[in-house]
């Protein structure tokens, strides 16, 4: 297994106007991150991601930083007008993360709402089940153009549609393609759909392609209803330090390694440190690699 961290994770410890790409790999290269996964929804890449990707990837080797992971930031499954512009922009960011010398993408599915007025149940959405035929059908179109760039593809189980092991499980069995697989990411498991993630792990170990590390912690119930009263949000969930949340992080790699997987684990959150952002990254960046390590 190889342990990264998100850009996106990267740029809370850096000053609000010094968060470009290269300050990003900057930093990495300073606090001897060894390999980052380039986030390409908060990549300011004024115009075309592949010119963008082009360029990065010489500070990178300069700077002893690998890239082999880019996170897209564009939902696969649109089924309205805006269908055709997504799938271009995905296909772009595929390209983009061979340029930087990337072998996963990992993309997000729409949600369940907004869909299309002309659709039936549109008013309460469409489910899981309903959408497979569209999504199986868009994730075949873009696994053909990465296989022509080397590129696999990692769905997330993120937001309301496909969140849960068993909807990563059938929507990489029904599209039947060697280079289409899971992003398993155990905190998403618990903060979307209250999912053990261990058992997911081991259930998703042979068909994941990469994972997502970042540790969570139960708001206290007072917090979340206060919240809730204030701003009508419901947040049962929070990110925590690496080694301080409830999943055991370790078992999760572990369970992966023992189920044949040998990709790219990246860490997308860190939590608090009393010393701040920077020290947070730094702490969560060692415990990642101590799970790695205890993993293989």
């Amino acid at each position: 297994m190889q342990a990264a961290v998100m850009s996106y994770c990267l740029r809370g410890g850096l000053a609000e106007d010094k968060r470009s790409m290269e300050d990003i790999l900057m930093f990495a290269h300073r606090e001897e991150i060894s390999a980052v996964e380039i986030y390409a929804g908060a990549w300011d890449t004024e115009g075309d991601v592949r010119k963008a990707a082009e360029a990065i990837r010489p500070t990178a080797e300069r700077l002893g930083v690998a890239l082999p992971a880019l996170g897209s930031g564009t939902r696969l499954g649109h089924i309205d007008s805006s269908r055709e512009a997504n799938m271009a922009l995905l296909k772009a960011e595929v390209e983009a993360c061979a340029l930087i010398g990337g072998h996963v993408m990992t993309l997000p599915i729409v949600d369940g709402q907004p869909v299309a007025k002309d659709k039936a149940n549109s008013i309460v959405g469409i489910r899981f089940e309903q959408m497979l035929p569209e999504l199986v059908a868009q994730l075949h179109e873009l696994s053909d153009h990465a296989a022509r760039f080397h590129v696999d593809l990692a769905v997330l189980n993120h937001c309301f549609l496909v969140y849960l092991g068993w909807h990563q499980k059938w929507l990489t069995l029904l599209a039947n393609r060697e280079n289409v697989g899971a992003c398993v990411d155990p905190g998403n498991y618990l903060h979307y759909g209250h999912e053990n993630p261990e058992p997911v792990c081991v259930a998703l170990a042979s068909m994941a392609k990469m994972a997502r590390a970042g540790n969570v912690m139960p708001t206290p119930e007072a917090e979340v209803i206060d919240q809730f009263r204030q701003k009508g949000q419901f947040n049962p969930w929070q990110a925590a330090p690496f080694d301080a949340g409830v999943i055991d992080q370790a078992a999760c790699y572990r369970a992966l390694a023992q189920g044949g997987f040998d990709g790219v684990v990246s860490l997308k959150t860190a939590g608090s440190h009393p010393d701040g952002a920077a020290a947070a990254i730094r702490a969560s960046w060692q415990g990642l690699k101590r799970a790695v390590a205890k993993a293989v």
